[in-house]
């Protein structure tokens, strides 16, 4: 049973990423196609029933996007409360349909470019889960000391059962996360090598990770089953859940989780950058090292990225190393290193109320 988490924004994304049209719904992928399209495949060939966790006001665009998805298979949040009830909740839909379910848990906005590779180890985090049985957290050797990723520390190999192919990753020990660490524990975790970045990609059979709610965060899933059985009655239970992230509720809690150690080449493309990066390394830079989407016009520039999603001419002269994002209502210009701080922007935008631009 594979879950697709689908209910975010993408705020270092703006202007294109706007709770109406979230990155997940963009067509930001190398191939001109929408992250949640390449995710709902890359689910699909697990070979299994999909189910999708969004928010209420991406349902008709989930849907229209995904048409072959049942719509009983769109699980819907009436607004977000983290991924730790989004994944009660759809842990509860999985063992009401298939009782007994291995959940494969990802995230509609990442960037997995190796299919092949991707679904291996996808399929090797899910037999592991079955036969132990466990939480299995998929990682990521760091290539960089990132700050704005989580890290998971690895311990020793666990023995692998008879139902676990040999030709299947190994799992490790896992000894807790580390959230988004400055600079320097950035630096020193990529140097000691136990490390791994935490991609948000799990599994777990479903019917564990409910238990160890029961054990770790009672309260919250008690919230979720009494929404699951009442929000038709009273919409207003979803937002009595308590809220946050898995690996906080759960995860970081549990005796049961192992870490997988892979290779992937991923991103979840949380910035200009990343998308600067994905679309040069599938071939789409010019000779300049440039990425132009839309109707763009580029002179004596270099290593620039401009997106003109208005539809109109945007040129450029003389930059190096810029982001140049040009939409309706609102326009970008910002250098590559500093593509992180978009995300005060969007605060800065709350602050003064101009919810038209969220």
């Amino acid at each position: 049973m594979a879950v697709i988490l689908a209910g975010g924004s993408g705020t270092r994304l703006w202007p294109r990423s706007r709770r109406r049209l979230p990155k997940h719904l963009l067509p930001v992928a190398p191939d001109g196609r929408t992250l949640l399209r390449h995710a709902f495949e890359r689910a699909r060939s697990l070979r299994g029933e999909v189910l999708v966790v969004s928010a209420a006001d991406q349902r008709d665009q989930i849907l229209g996007e995904l048409p072959e998805l049942a719509p009983a298979h769109l699980l819907i949040e009436p607004e977000p409360r983290g991924t730790g009830p989004a994944l009660a909740l759809a842990a509860i839909a999985a063992e009401r349909l298939v009782p007994g379910a291995v959940m494969v848990s990802l995230h509609a906005d990442h960037h997995l470019p190796d299919q092949a590779e991707t679904t291996f180890a996808l399929l090797s985090a899910a037999w592991w889960a079955r036969e132990v049985p466990s939480l299995v957290a998929i990682g990521v050797r760091p290539t960089r000391p990132a700050t704005g990723f989580g890290y998971v520390e690895q311990g020793d190999e666990l023995p692998r059962p008879s139902g676990v192919p040999p030709a299947a990753l190994g799992l490790m020990a896992a000894r807790g996360f580390k959230e988004k660490p400055d600079a320097a524990g950035a630096a020193a975790m990529l140097r000691d090598g136990r490390h791994l970045w935490n991609t948000g990609l799990f599994a777990w059979p479903a019917r564990l990770l409910l238990s160890e709610f029961e054990e770790h965060s009672e309260e919250t899933l008690a919230g979720v089953r009494a929404a699951v059985a009442g929000m038709e009655v009273d919409p207003d239970l979803w937002s009595r859940v308590t809220p946050g992230v898995v690996e906080r509720l759960v995860l970081e809690r549990s005796s049961k989780l192992g870490v997988l150690p892979t290779s992937l080449e991923w991103s979840d493309l949380g910035s200009f950058l990343d998308l600067y990066q994905a679309a040069t390394a599938a071939g789409g830079a010019d000779g300049e090292g440039n990425v132009a989407r839309g109707d763009v016009l580029l002179a004596d520039s270099f290593g620039t990225m401009v997106d003109s999603a208005a539809g109109r001419l945007v040129v450029v002269v003389g930059a190096s190393g810029l982001v140049v994002v040009d939409t309706e209502d609102a326009v970008l210009v910002c250098p590559m290193e500093r593509v992180q701080e978009v995300s005060a922007v969007v605060d800065e935008l709350r602050r003064r109320r101009r919810t038209d631009l969220l």
